[in-house]
């Protein structure tokens, strides 16, 4: 994808995301990295079970720390000084015949939003609540669950997780993948945005994060457990479903066609930190206004998302990159349906 039609498309997000007038952000968007079985959040050092449409810093490899990271010489995003690394689960089209072929994976839109707000005793709202601080040095946190495929509708972190189609008969926000036919799909993933204050990442690599006590997933008070509240991170990530010839159904990697199992993972690689805490300061004109591209580009100069190769090469594997697969890569059976 050009990056004229990239930033398109990011406009386009934009104008759709679940953002309400007033919130303070600002968007990294990325061009994709890599597409692979690697996982170093949950899997180190190992092939991770399933695919992962990866964007960000060019140091992402099966083994991967945070300051790692943070030392890549180049990134896929649009903010310079932004080398971490986004991945959710990639998405294939199961066709008629059995046949699974990838889908066209054409980059993410990551956002940074002043939502949450820190715990305080008898605080049930954020209205003149401190602001929410950057994603600490070496956070590394997942949202969602690969395993579900089933919705319910009262768990605050299954409402953090939908798909949305952009354009077609069935256009709309949806828990689930959507029928086809769909001009374009955008993966979302909300990641919890209340921190316990001491924990970069957990055995589960979700038990030192958590989602408001007071609120929704995507906006309150933070619970007395986790009472630092961080700027909320937000994941949408674009595939071009329009191209899919003789549509059957979508399924992404993990075996999962019902989309309640959408998941992402963020590796925190900034290589500022001072200039993300106070990125906010200067992007009150809106997500991408000139101000806040002076708070986390270096020189104030305007960037834009670019192709990279990753420093240490994928496991050579098929992953459907050179044409139809038989079966999905890491044999994962396809479970789930869209109800």
């Amino acid at each position: 994808m050009s990056p004229q039609l990239f930033r398109a498309v990011a406009a386009l997000a934009i104008c759709l995301c679940p953002v309400v007038q007033g919130d303070r952000l600002f968007t990294v968007n990325c061009q994709p990295l890599t597409i692979q079985r690697g996982d170093p959040i949950v899997s180190p050092g190992q092939i991770s079970s399933h695919v992962h449409a990866v964007t960000g810093g060019t140091n992402f490899a099966l083994t991967e720390t945070n300051e790692q990271a943070v030392a890549a010489k180049n990134t896929t995003c649009d903010k310079a000084l932004d080398n971490s690394n986004y991945w959710q689960p990639q998405l294939y089209h199961e066709r008629s015949d059995g046949k699974f072929e990838i889908v066209k994976f054409e980059g993410n839109v990551a956002y940074y939003i002043e939502r949450a707000c820190d715990y305080a005793p008898g605080r049930t709202n954020c209205g003149d609540a401190p602001k929410p601080i950057a994603p600490p040095q070496g956070l590394r946190m997942v949202t969602g669950n690969p395993f579900l495929r089933t919705y319910n509708s009262s768990d605050i972190a299954q409402r953090a997780i939908q798909t949305f189609c952009l354009d077609g008969p069935n256009e709309g926000e949806r828990p689930t993948l959507p029928r086809l036919p769909c001009g374009r799909i955008r993966a979302e993933t909300f990641f919890p945005s209340c921190w316990d204050g001491k924990n970069v990442d957990s055995d589960n690599h979700k038990s030192h994060m958590a989602f408001p006590a007071i609120g929704d997933y995507n906006g309150g008070v933070c619970p007395e457990s986790h009472p630092t509240a961080i700027l909320s991170v937000f994941f949408e990530f674009f595939y071009d479903t329009g191209a899919i010839q003789n549509p059957n159904r979508l399924v992404f990697a993990h075996g999962d066609a019902s989309g309640y199992g959408l998941h992402g993972d963020y590796l925190q690689g900034w290589t500022d930190q001072d200039r993300l805490e106070t990125a906010l300061d200067t992007c009150e004109g809106g997500p991408d206004s000139a101000g806040c591209s002076l708070a986390v580009l270096p020189g104030g100069k305007a960037g834009s998302p670019s192709a990279q190769v990753p420093v240490t090469p994928a496991p050579e594997e098929d992953v459907g990159l050179n044409g139809p697969l038989d079966k999905l890569p890491g044999d994962n059976p396809v479970t789930g349906e869209i109800p």
